[in-house]
């Protein structure tokens, strides 16, 4: 079973939720870093048997606390988990993708407290200048049909296949790709700059992120699996 990393930030509300579902699914090692919390979360973590605090004192980013957390860990495969997603199961499937031949890192289906897919969030293309100007200048609220956001923003697939940018809520990735690429660019405080970054290196690296559905594992790309979690901030389930 892979390791657990859960970065937190003001997450007290949500934190111990997180952790009892991890628990349940026996993972091997959960390792939460907080970026100096003003509101509980540390203490409320300190007393969570089984579960390893880094307290920053500090807000060092999202992408400093993923690094000390998987640096933290041993496992050959580490889940990058939002505090508030709840996962529900399939992390057997997910290591498997992420630890074949080509394959990078792995991740599942997101989907809503109404049971929908949280489409446009759980997988995105990689970004091109256009979609930055759209992005910035809020034509992709106003107008979300558009063609730029439509290549974008992508629907859940129905089955198995290679993803450019999954949604770093529920991302699994192998610890020797992390290794390789040195880590998440701490440089990039941002989740979604560093997540993209990240990603983007493993693709020039010669790896994939594939994506698992309704457990049949596909390893060519970042994996899309049946792993189910609730991510309660967006309405969202993870799998």
């Amino acid at each position: 079973m892979p390791g657990i990393v859960v970065v937190t930030y003001n997450s007290v509300e949500v934190i111990e939720t997180c952790i009892d579902a991890c628990q349940r699914l026996a993972v091997d090692s959960i390792v939460v870093v907080d970026n100096a919390s003003m509101d509980g979360t540390v203490q409320r973590v300190s007393q969570i048997a089984n579960v390893e605090l880094i307290a920053n004192p500090t807000n060092r980013g999202f992408a400093a606390a993923v690094n000390q957390g998987i640096a933290a860990l041993k496992t050959d495969t580490v889940l990058i988990l939002n505090p508030d997603a709840i996962p529900i199961g399939g992390l057997d499937a997910l290591e498997r993708s992420a630890l074949s031949e080509g394959v990078g890192a792995a991740t599942g289906r997101l989907i809503g407290f109404d049971g929908h897919d949280q489409n446009g969030f759980n997988i995105r293309a990689f970004p091109t200048a256009w979609t930055l100007v759209f992005e910035a200048f809020g034509l992709n609220r106003v107008w979300p049909g558009n063609p730029v956001n439509r290549r974008y923003r992508q629907a859940t697939p129905s089955t198995e296949e290679n993803i450019d940018q999954p949604a770093g809520a529920f991302l699994l990735i192998r610890r020797s790709a992390w290794q390789e690429l040195g880590g998440f660019d701490e440089g990039f405080f941002s989740n979604l700059v560093r997540r993209c970054g990240f990603l983007q290196a493993v693709k020039r690296f010669g790896l994939s992120h594939p994506l698992h559905t309704r457990g049949n594992c596909k390893t060519s790309r970042w994996t899309f699996c049946d792993t189910v979690a609730l991510e309660r901030a967006s309405g969202i389930l993870v799998w």
